[in-house]
Order: C-alpha cells, then structure tokens, then sequence
C-alpha cells in the first residue's frame, strides 16, 4: 500500500528539517573559513616582518600553497587536521640556518596548517551544501507526490523551508542595514553585529515566518533564541570584543518569542542603544552579558503600547556551555577597570527601575553542572594567556585538569545517546584533546569548538585560582 498524503508530507517537512539543519552547519563551517583567512593573513605577516629583520632566513621561508579541499588531511575522520599534504618539502637535509631560526621555522609550520584548515573547512561548506541541495529536491519531489490527492483525504500545504534564511543580514558580509524593511523569513536571527563601529538604525524587523505553515510546524514563536539584532564578537566565547555601536530607532515585532536586541558571549563597550520599539513576547527585550566601560547608553527603548522595555545586564561569560556549566566574571583586578569594569548606564530620563543590572552578580544558571563566579579577575592577564597557553602546559600547571577533561567527555558522549552529531562530536574533541597538545588554546577552535570551549573555561579558573579569585 503506497503512503498517504499526511505521510508524504511528514517525510518531506522531516527532510526540510534537515535540511535548516545542514544550512546551519554550512554558515558555521563558513564561519570557520573566515576565521582560519584571518589567522593565515596575520602569520604571513608575522613572517614577513621576521624575514625583513633577519635576511638571512628567507631562504627558510615555505610558501604558502592552497590547498584544494579534495586534498584536505583529516585525521581519524574528524575536523581536526594534521599538516597540510600539499605543504610537503623534498626529503632534503634542513638549511644550515634553521636552528637559528625557531621561530621561522614554527610560523612555516602554523601557515601551512592554516591552508590545510582553509581547506577541511571549505570542504565542509560544499558538502552540507550539496546535502542540503539534494534533501531540497527530494522533498520537492515529495511535495509533488503529495498534490496528487486520494480521494477520501484532504490535501494539507506542506511546509518548506529549502528557501528561507538562516540570518538575513551579517554585517561582516555587507554594510550595516539603514532604514531597511526586514520582513523576509528567517529561522534563526535578523540580524548579526559583527564588527566595530557600526550603526544601525531606522530598520522594521518583521518576523514574518511565525505566520507560514513552516514556522507553525516547527513551532518557531516558542523558541527562546531567536534574535532580531544579536551582537556577536569574533572570539565570541573568548572574550572578544566589539565597541563603538550605535542600535537606534529599530522597530521589532514578532507575535513570538523573538529576543530583541541580545549579546550573550563577548564584552561589549561604547554600546548606544536608543529609540528602538521592541514588540515581542519576550523575556530578553534587551540583554546584554559583558557591558563594561563608562560610556554605554541605553535610553528610550519601548514597547508598542510606550512603556520603557526591560534591559538586563549579566556578567561577561567564558566559554560556552556544553555539559560545563558557565563561567563568570563578576569583577576585575583594579588594573583591569578602566577597560573591563563595570560602570552604571547613562540611562537619560527613563530611571533605572526597567534596569536589571546583575553583572556582579553571582550566577546558578546550570545547576546540574554547576556554575563557577569569578571576582577579581585578571582578565587581561587571562586574554594574554590564551593566546600562548597549550593544553600540555596547562596539564602541567593543573593536572587535575586531565581527569575533568576525560569525565567531560564521558558526560557529552550521554547528553543524547545515538546521536550520530553529538557523538561525532565527542570523538573529534577526544581526538584534538590527545593530538593537539602543542597548539594554543585560542587556536583550538579549528580543531574542535567544544574542546576549546572547555579549555577557555579550565585556563579561567585557573588562572582565578593563582589569585584567590574565586568566590
């Protein structure tokens, strides 16, 4: 007996499904791709300056080869990478010169890693791409299938999602939007702030697919993390920085759960967020974790019906959160204040009764897990230490740390048992953990995001644990 419409329809809208999945993973992937240029084009700077002051290396220099992503390594299957194939020297004796050049020689081997990673990573983006491509036709075909109605049954619109965004608008990819009507479907946010001094204002944010039989299906007006304007760092759960906004005279409407303006993972400073409407049904009107600085203002912001929204500030967070819990930095060592302290709103004439301001607040947000709030935290020294810290020698500083990590890994691979994504997932950061002992955390994300995640957290607590920084 052939399926009914109702089953046709089940099978297709569980392939569009997949489908938003595999988009999601392209624009991370894609994500990954911009993050391993950037690295690459400040190596090959490095080198170059290191070539200027010391002529006699040049002969040392490897030039950089793309590498194509057919011939990207991946070890063990994972999204880790080893060095690059298409990077490979002659069996030849080194130069006479390349002790004397350590530093050479290691920035050879960091950019010939990068083009090796350039090349997983655009590998990556083709092959959810094409997965994506071909689950959009084959439900297609499906809904096609399902037009043809037995008679005895009604005919039900399938939902699609093979044409909406992800996110309508990155302002790493185009200028900020100015006075624009955003009422194009999106699954995942509006819009995403993601470079310094930017400006958006004058726009109408519409969250139109609340209202399609797509948005009805997957339920989209009772997500929680959807945003309209998110504001998003590189090095987001680092530590990184973004500065010198301006969010004005925006209109927000969802008839859903759509956060309206919202920066969870950063540190934000010289924020001005003023005039906007903001009409969702929302607990995160406005969110803000890592406001610090004297010059933020937050003023004018309402509802539809004129009365001022809720602005709830938190504490700059480390990490992200996969079976960890959070980390917290509820204050800074005073050497650190003039830049990461945090200082009262200028909030105008509202007042500050719609004002929640907890950024030096203890948090208990995972209570499985356990949250960690840090005060007095050297977080410059922090930020210094990741950038040159490797997980062997933090397994030398703490050894302790090794057993956390191998306990971590055990809780993840339990999170969802038979899922094939998460499971992946453990077994590439299990894999990075044992063969990426040299490579230093702030490096980390290329080979696994989860692992350098948990990294991020146990360099946190132990460098607060040097300064009795623990509350």
């Amino acid at each position: 007996m052939g399926d009914t419409t109702s089953d046709v329809q089940g099978k297709a809208q569980t392939l569009r499904a997949q489908v938003q999945e595999l988009q999601l993973k392209a624009a991370k992937a894609q994500e990954y791709v911009d993050q391993q240029q950037a690295r690459r084009t400040k190596l090959l700077a490095e080198r170059e300056q290191y070539v200027k002051q010391n002529p006699s290396a040049a002969s040392l220099v490897t030039p950089s080869v793309e590498v194509s992503p057919a011939d990207a390594k991946e070890p063990s299957g994972c999204m880790f990478a080893g060095k690059s194939s298409a990077a490979k020297t002659p069996a030849t004796a080194p130069a006479a010169n390349a002790s004397a050049h350590p530093k050479l020689v290691s920035l050879n081997a960091q950019i010939a890693d990068c083009d090796n990673l350039l090349a997983v990573w655009k590998k990556r983006v083709e092959e959810y791409s094409s997965m994506a491509s071909k689950l959009t036709a084959d439900a297609d075909a499906l809904d096609k299938r399902g037009q043809a109605t037995p008679a005895g049954q009604t005919q039900q619109t399938t939902p699609t999602a093979g044409t909406y965004s992800v996110v309508l608008h990155r302002t790493d990819i185009a200028a900020p939007p100015v006075n624009m009507t955003l009422d194009q479907p999106f699954t995942a946010d509006a819009i995403h702030i993601r470079r310094n001094n930017q400006t958006i204002s004058g726009n109408t944010i519409s969250d139109t697919i609340l209202d399609l039989p797509y948005g009805q299906a997957q339920k989209l007006a009772d997500q929680a993390h959807r945003d309209a304007i998110q504001l998003i760092p590189s090095d987001q759960f680092a530590g990184g920085e973004l500065e010198n906004l301006t969010i004005s005279g925006n209109r927000i409407h969802s008839s859903g759960k759509l956060q309206g303006i919202f920066g969870s993972d950063g540190i934000f400073r010289n924020l001005t967020i003023i005039s906007n409407t903001i009409d969702t049904q929302s607990d995160h009107k406005i969110t803000i974790n890592g406001l610090v600085g004297k010059n933020n203002r937050i003023q004018a912001n309402r509802d539809a019906q004129g009365k001022l929204v809720a602005v709830q500030l938190n504490p700059i967070r480390l990490g992200g959160n996969l079976a960890t819990g959070n980390v917290w930095i509820l204050s800074v060592v005073a050497e650190d204040q003039t830049q990461y302290g945090y200082s009262p709103l200028d909030v105008g004439n509202d007042g500050n009764q719609h004002i929640q301001d907890n950024r030096s607040v203890a948090q208990n947000r995972d209570r499985a897990n356990g949250d960690a709030n840090l005060t007095n935290f050297p977080l410059s020294e922090f930020k210094r230490q990741l950038r040159t810290m490797t997980i062997g020698q933090l397994l030398q500083y703490s050894p302790s740390v090794d057993a956390a990590v191998n306990a971590w890994l055990l809780k993840v691979g339990e999170l969802l048992p038979g899922s094939a994504n998460l499971l992946a997932r453990v077994e590439q950061a299990r894999a990075a953990y044992e063969m990426q002992r040299n490579v230093p955390i702030s490096e980390l994300l290329a080979h696994s995001p989860d692992l350098q995640n948990f990294f991020i957290q146990a360099l946190a607590k132990w460098v607060a644990s040097t300064t009795a920084g623990k509350a």
